[in-house]
């Protein structure tokens, strides 16, 4: 059986990020749609992982890098943020490696950042990522938003899990 683990992201870790991100399979199931730099994906680095605001790893599956997974806007008053993870590596997509990655960051979250709730935004388009993120303990939420997708409407539904819940589990 494959092990799946993070691990904090590094600088070194900027030429995968790129290549994963920009990727057409990726890219296509990101809200966010600009292309990531060298420079980009460094400032990233530097104003939003050293800083706090954002909690990034990377997944290993048997410890090579496939993907990477998140907490952004981290809000320590509010105690929640908004979960993200791709998986950039075709050979690792539909083996379980993003729910397992989910579970893990999610760990983190309740247990290390003492938060008490995280949320996530997906295209209602997606159902293999929606599924993942109910086994992962994910509850879908009334909240729903239209985004013009280059000319396109579509749907984004609203995810989150209570540390309350997630204890549950």
């Amino acid at each position: 059986m494959a092990e799946i683990t993070i691990r904090p992201i590094t600088y070194n870790d900027t030429d995968d990020i790129i290549r994963w991100r920009n990727s057409e399979y990726v890219n296509a199931r990101f809200i966010d749609r600009r292309m990531f730099t060298k420079e980009s994906h460094e400032a990233w680095l530097e104003n939003f992982v050293k800083t706090g605001k954002v909690a990034q790893f990377i997944i290993l599956l048997d410890g090579k890098g496939v993907g990477s997974v998140y907490l952004r806007d981290i809000d320590y008053d509010k105690k929640d943020a908004e979960f993200g993870i791709f998986i950039g590596e075709e050979s690792a997509r539909g083996k379980g490696v993003g729910t397992k990655s989910a579970s893990l960051i999610l760990e983190y979250a309740f247990n290390e950042l003492k938060l008490d709730k995280v949320f996530l935004r997906v295209y209602k388009d997606n159902p293999g990522a929606i599924r993942s993120y109910e086994k992962a303990g994910f509850k879908k939420t009334d909240g729903i938003e239209k985004i013009n997708d280059n000319g396109a409407i579509r749907e984004v539904i609203f995810m989150e899990l209570e540390k309350k819940d997630f204890e549950k589990r």
